[in-house]
């Protein structure tokens, strides 16, 4: 597993890029005829949206 660590500007900054490209995925994926093209952006897809979730629920540290 890779670590790395980011601001929470930059945490947030990186959700709504995920989130952004998310929407974006939904006209390519309906305006793709390749089945095998669309089967791999549905992964891709998939990839994001577990991504963006764990994005989304994670919590600052504790201040020490």
């Amino acid at each position: 597993m890779v670590r790395i660590e980011v601001t929470e500007e930059e945490l947030s900054l990186l959700a709504s890029i995920l989130e952004r490209y998310l929407g974006d995925m939904s006209y390519e994926i309906a305006d793709t005829d390749s089945s095998s093209f669309k089967d791999g952006l549905r992964h891709e897809r998939d990839q994001i949206v577990d991504l963006l979730e764990r994005v989304r629920n994670v919590s600052p540290p504790a201040a020490s």
